[in-house]
């Protein structure tokens, strides 16, 4: 488990992360470059829906104090 310090080293290694024991289980984040700049994303199913979106985001005060970050791996991948 990583606290947030050591989850945003491991975004910025290019590794996606997530909070397996939150109430976004299927919510992953990482970090794309677009316009030669990196930005913070959020990769989620659509509520109702399986389709999965991949969109611009922002940590949350919950994000910011958790201590239970995981690096994602291709077998807990949110779906």
């Amino acid at each position: 488990m990583l606290d947030i310090t050591s989850a945003l080293k491991v975004l910025k290694e290019g590794h996606s992360i997530h909070r397996p024991d939150s109430d976004l289980r299927k919510t992953s984040y990482f970090i794309k470059k677009e316009n030669g700049k990196e930005q913070l994303y959020v990769r989620q199913t659509r509520l109702n829906s399986s389709e999965m979106v991949e969109e611009p985001s922002t940590f949350d005060w919950d994000d910011l104090t958790a201590t239970n970050w995981e690096v994602v791996t291709p077998a807990s991948t949110p779906h």
